[in-house]
């Protein structure tokens, strides 16, 4: 899995690529994590993964948490049907801002 990070209008947008398992949930993790020590306003784009396990659900989780505690916002952007699935089946859509594109998930960042 490789990881790619990007700012855009103030927010740090967090691109995994490829799959997010237990094999490469502990790299996701440093690349949330290290988004999070940097800015407060963090979106996680989801579009270029095909498989997301338990372990990966538990970072972004952890990141949602981390974030809410210290007054930042956490958005789920650009997510595949197959991948919001697993977020619905997970209660995950209740929790979580998820929004179809960074440009909808704006208003969250205000």
């Amino acid at each position: 899995m490789e990881m790619k990070s990007a700012t855009r209008e103030g927010v740090t947008i967090v691109t995994p690529v490829g799959r997010v398992d237990t094999s490469t949930a502990k790299a996701f993790e440093d690349g949330v994590m290290g988004a999070i020590a940097a800015n407060n306003k963090v979106a996680i784009a989801f579009n270029e993964i095909d498989y997301i396990s338990s372990a990966g659900l538990r970072v972004v989780l952890m990141a949602g948490k981390k974030l809410t505690a210290s007054k930042g916002t956490l958005v789920i952007i650009n997510i595949p049907e197959k991948i919001l699935t697993i977020f619905k089946m997970s209660g995950f859509d209740k929790i979580l801002k998820i929004c179809p594109t960074f440009e909808e998930s704006k208003s969250f960042f205000n």
